[in-house]
């Protein structure tokens, strides 16, 4: 499908993690307020999302289907990206999902220090998405930078309280 739309290649800056159960009007919020929170205000990069039903060619996932999960085109985008989405439902069903558990595994244990993949999540209500961020946000980090400006950790725990804690 992306072979439609894009006229180069675009290599992923997030990787998305979710079932293919949820209304894609969820999903589209959650990546929406996630695109919002992370990426820089006035920045001319336009962020790449993956996602897997629009990455892959449908109809020929017999080439996907290798012994080794780190030849699979999801692990290959995973280690191209900066971070994971992991998008949830209200009873965070990828949670139950073993490829999904896979991919929170891989972003956990993948890299060290600066180099390690962010693991961000989302979610929404009926007030809308919420979205938990692995770190503070750049315009958060500018903030706390900021001498005697209001404090960037405080703006993102204020932030993460909308966040429904029965997910």
């Amino acid at each position: 499908f992306v072979e439609f739309l894009a006229v180069e290649e675009q290599p992923p800056h997030w990787f998305c993690c979710h079932w293919w159960g949820e209304p894609i009007k969820n999903f589209i919020l959650c990546i929406e307020a996630h695109l919002h929170l992370r990426q820089m205000p006035g920045s001319e990069i336009e962020w790449v999302y993956w996602v897997d039903a629009f990455a892959n060619r449908q109809h020929s996932l017999d080439e996907e289907l290798v012994k080794d999960p780190a030849q699979r085109s999801f692990f290959k985008a995973m280690q191209l990206a900066i971070g994971v989405l992991l998008i949830l439902d209200r009873n965070a069903t990828p949670l139950t999902r073993i490829w999904c558990i896979y991919e929170v595994y891989v972003a956990l244990t993948s890299g060290s220090g600066s180099s390690r993949l962010l693991l961000d999540m989302a979610t929404t209500t009926d007030l809308g998405a919420h979205v938990l961020t692995d770190g503070l946000t750049d315009p958060e980090q500018k903030i706390e930078r900021r001498p005697g400006g209001v404090d960037g950790l405080r703006l993102k725990l204020h932030r993460e309280m909308a966040f429904p804690s029965e997910v």
